[in-house]
């Protein structure tokens, strides 16, 4: 004869039969406003969200340096190989494939670091917020939690999105990549502009003029990129700032 315990008649519950009826839905909002301190746990999660976030900055920083380590690594393997075969017949053939190869690599890889940073950036904007709320508990309590802007900054790149910075962009990791590999871009042009009968001294030129146009474009990129994403996390903190005088 079955039971009235459906786990000893084998039967697993529902979620349905595990809620008796008539028994309200605790949802979060609800479960949220039943707590015996709200401020400690509002501080308890501030405080765990703030771990995560600068866990979060840590692994895009391992990553940035993972990338670039990668690429820096291919292209020295590459121009190695190369000396092997330097005065060989296969020498022309072999930088005709490497060299489009980790070029496309580099673009790659400068793509990635760009998205690493703004990912770095968007973390850093939002512990700032926290460190805001943790300066706001006490008064005097803002002294210890400075927010630093400007010139001050933690992270340099918020200086990008709010005044035309070029400083900002030329010393990130993606820059470093990007001078480089359009280094490699601009040496593929002036060995395929070279392999058509110009000079040398034609060829070293049109070579240079090709890696200066990929670093401005490379430049300009990551600027107006960096421009839309953190100006909207400009205009969110000016927001967040009228809403608390408001407030106040």
């Amino acid at each position: 004869m079955p039971s009235n315990d459906p786990v000893a008649d084998g039967v697993a519950p529902t979620a349905a039969a595990a809620i008796p009826s008539g028994a309200p839905v605790v949802d979060a909002r609800h479960a949220a406003r039943r707590l015996a301190d709200p401020s400690q746990a509002l501080l308890s999660a501030l405080v765990t969200e703030h771990f995560v976030l600068q866990s979060v900055r840590g692994v895009t920083v391992s990553e940035a340096s993972s990338r670039a380590s990668l690429y820096m690594t291919t292209l020295s393997g590459a121009l190695v190989a190369y000396g092997f075969l330097a005065r060989s017949s296969s020498a022309g053939a072999f930088l005709g494939v490497v060299l489009p190869l980790v070029f496309v690599l580099g673009v790659f890889t400068y793509e990635r670091l760009v998205q690493t940073a703004l990912e770095d950036v968007a973390a850093l904007a939002a512990v700032q917020r926290i460190r805001r709320w943790y300066g706001s508990l006490l008064p005097g309590a803002a002294e210890f939690f400075p927010v630093p802007a400007g010139g001050t900054a933690v992270n340099e790149l918020l200086d990008i999105g709010t005044r035309a910075s070029w400083r900002a962009v030329a010393f990130t990791i993606s820059s470093a990549v990007a001078a480089v590999n359009c280094a490699v871009g601009g040496s593929g042009v002036a060995l395929l502009v070279d392999r058509v009968g110009v000079s040398l001294a034609g060829a070293v030129g049109v070579g240079v003029a090709a890696g200066v146009v990929l670093g401005v474009l490379h430049g300009v990129y990551q600027t107006r990129v960096f421009r839309r994403v953190i100006g909207a996390y400009v205009r969110a903190d000016r927001l967040d700032e009228a809403a608390s005088l408001r407030r106040d």
